[in-house]
């Protein structure tokens, strides 16, 4: 079976839209923290300004006491009011002073001088609560007291009051325009962060797309699809509804897209997203898994019957021919659905189940959708129970066999070879039909060991058929066979280690196999034909060969499909079938065998038209080795 997708987490996972609102909140939350931060700052430095302020003011003041106290001690000792007052009003030059008083010796106000009318100022020393302390700084003023001396003797003492407003005033300013600066950077810092973070959103949003596109096709991709699927069944748990998924593989897309080169192949794919694009409905989800796969999403609204006309709409959409590196070229699909909780509980059985519906389409025919259902997964289980014991088997197992059903002469009747049949009973498994056994080996790989298997027991087999006219064995190839670069030395070597001599072993190809391996399978065939190993196109006319092309190649024989035999001879279109492809192969120098014939009658007609080999159960059923042998002896007795 094909890959299926990565497993993915049953939970939905964030939205594009929940990202984008959680970087937003980191960009703010960053934004404001950084603003806060500068807030900070410029607080500390206006503290600082402050404090340092107000050390430079209390200095000042006490260089500027000493000087007013040292400059007025002479009114003081002599007791000059007047003079005292006056120089006292030389400070309101100085627009911080509030106040000076002087005191004289006792205590007593002596002059005064307030810059407006103070009724509140101490008019005595013990007033003013120094308490012998030389200054006293508060929050709205600055007080201090110096000592009015001359000749040693403490004559009065000066008190001077200053107001804080102006250094407030000051800090104020220096607060205002730090704080204007810093949101004035902040404002830059938040359009450049904001400008720089649209332009992430966009490169996020761009890469989003790109994660969850099909470059291809422009839908959505596995990633896509798994994050989908996700939410819709988390949705659909919460809210009680269905879901179905519709796996879509495209029928030979690989023999298209190796007859016109990937680009045309591309050019197609783009084509059929198109086409389901125009039939589902809006709220489905289309995405492309990889190569030729695609898968629909749908939130059901319908009912089981709406669901299949649903499907096969999708079916139907493919029937029309397609354009491509103008050619019309015809691709049809297989399809498979599974619904959500009727057929699968969780995300991985629903995909699996899909993926087991579509190959069961693909069983019955292509060209079809079909509808999980659980007799489906015994189907998968014996697969895989086949698959596991047909390697045991290549490996070292005794259940393989080879049966030959004779070929005949269709003149005389005479022997003249058989097909190798494979044979194949299990011990747990019981008899596995040799279509179930290939069709296996075709899809896990082992296709070729499998064939060279076979190849090496009909040989060794054929060479011990002796005593009587040469007998050719046929053995059947698949295109994977035929494409092993190995191939034609594989088979040098079997014929060479079994005995067998070239001329006696046949190689039957169906029209599929030839067709498939057009260039390289032709270069094979020649060699093989040169060293006289006879070639053979079986079930002709079954599929969809070139005769241009087969006229090339080194082919003797053809083999008509049991499908136009078995209605001979009452059926005219079967007789007309027939005719033309006997006159057509003897037109090309080929002979003819006729496989399949069950009667009298079927293999008289056959006769009349001209076959020379028969080949059915009227004659010889398939039969073991040792009875082979046994009815060689007989013909030849």
């Amino acid at each position: 079976m094909k890959t299926r997708p990565a497993e993915a987490d049953t939970a939905a996972p964030a939205s594009p839209a929940t990202h984008a609102l959680l970087s937003s909140r980191l960009v703010v939350t960053g934004i404001l923290a950084a603003g806060l931060a500068l807030l900070t700052v410029v607080l500390a430095l206006t503290g600082v300004d402050y404090w340092s302020t107000r050390a430079s003011m209390l200095q000042d003041s006490r260089v500027e006491a000493a000087i007013v106290a040292d400059n007025i001690s002479a009114a003081v000792v002599f007791r000059d009011t007047s003079t005292a007052n006056e120089m006292l009003g030389a400070l309101r030059s100085s627009s911080m002073v509030i106040s000076a008083t002087v005191y004289d010796k006792d205590g007593v106000l002596f002059a005064h001088y307030a810059r407006d009318r103070d009724p509140d100022f101490p008019t005595t020393l013990r007033a003013t609560r120094l308490d012998g302390a030389a200054e006293r700084a508060g929050w709205r003023m600055l007080e201090i007291a110096r000592p009015i001396e001359a000749s040693g003797t403490t004559w009065g003492t000066l008190y001077i009051r200053k107001s804080m407003a102006a250094v407030y005033m000051r800090l104020g300013i220096r607060f205002g325009t730090a704080l204007l600066i810093a949101i004035c950077v902040m404002a830059m810092a938040t359009a450049m962060v904001l400008r720089s973070r649209a332009a992430v959103r966009e490169a996020e949003n761009r890469l989003h797309a790109l994660a969850h596109t099909d470059a291809v096709t422009g839908t959505g991709n596995r990633h896509a699809f798994n994050e989908r699927l996700a939410a819709e069944l988390q949705g659909a748990r919460s809210a009680g509804y269905r879901v179905a998924l519709v796996y879509i593989d495209l029928d030979n897309f690989k023999t298209l897209n190796d007859t016109f080169g990937h680009a045309a192949g591309d050019g197609l794919l783009r084509q059929v997203a198109q086409r389901l694009q125009s039939v589902v409905r809006s709220t489905d989800t289309i995405s492309r898994l990889g190569g030729d796969e695609f898968a629909l999403i749908l939130r059901l609204d319908m009912d089981d019957a709406a669901l299949e006309n649903y499907a096969q709409r999708i079916v139907s959409v493919f029937q029309a021919a397609y354009t491509e590196v103008g050619q019309q070229v015809n691709v049809t699909c297989s399809a498979g659905i599974a619904t959500f909780p009727d057929d699968a509980m969780d995300m991985d059985a629903l995909v699996s189940n899909a993926d087991t519906a579509m190959y069961r389409a693909k069983e019955m025919g292509k060209n079809r959708c079909v509808r999980f259902d659980a007799s489906m997964n015994q189907a998968v289980v014996r697969r895989q129970a086949i698959e596991q014991a047909l390697r045991a088997e290549l490996e070292q197992g005794t259940g393989l066999a080879l049966h030959y059903q004779p070929l005949f002469a269709a003149s005389d009747r005479a022997l003249v070879g058989a097909e190798a049949l494979l044979r194949w009973t299990h011990a747990e498994l019981g008899s596995v039909s040799p279509l179930e056994a290939v069709s296996v080996a075709e899809d896990c790989g082992l296709i070729a060991p499998l064939g060279y298997w076979v190849m090496r027991t009909a040989c060794r087999d054929a060479a011990q058929w002796k005593g009587g006219p040469p007998l050719r064995v046929a053995v059947n190839i698949s295109a994977r066979q035929l494409g092993d670069p190995q191939f034609l030395e594989r088979v040098m070597d079997i014929l060479r280690e079994e005995g067998l001599p070239a001329h006696l072993l046949e190689i039957e190809l169906t029209e599929t196999v030839l067709m498939e391996n057009m260039e390289a399978g032709a270069h094979t065939l020649h060699r093989l034909s040169q060293l006289g190993i006879h070639l053979a196109i079986d079930d002709f006319g079954t599929g969809y060969s070139s005769l241009a092309y087969l006229r090339q190649l080194p082919m003797r024989r053809l083999k008509i499909d049991r499908s136009f035999v078995k209605d001979l001879p009452g059926q005219e279109h079967s007789r007309a079938i027939v005719t033309a492809i006997v006159a057509l192969a003897h037109g090309l120098g080929l002979q003819v065998t006729a496989e399949g014939v069950e009667t009298q009658e079927q293999a008289d007609y056959l006769v009349r038209q001209g076959c020379d080999v028969l080949q059915g159960y009227v004659f010889a059923r398939p039969m073991p080795a040792p009875q082979f042998l046994a009815l060689q002896a007989g013909a030849s007795a």
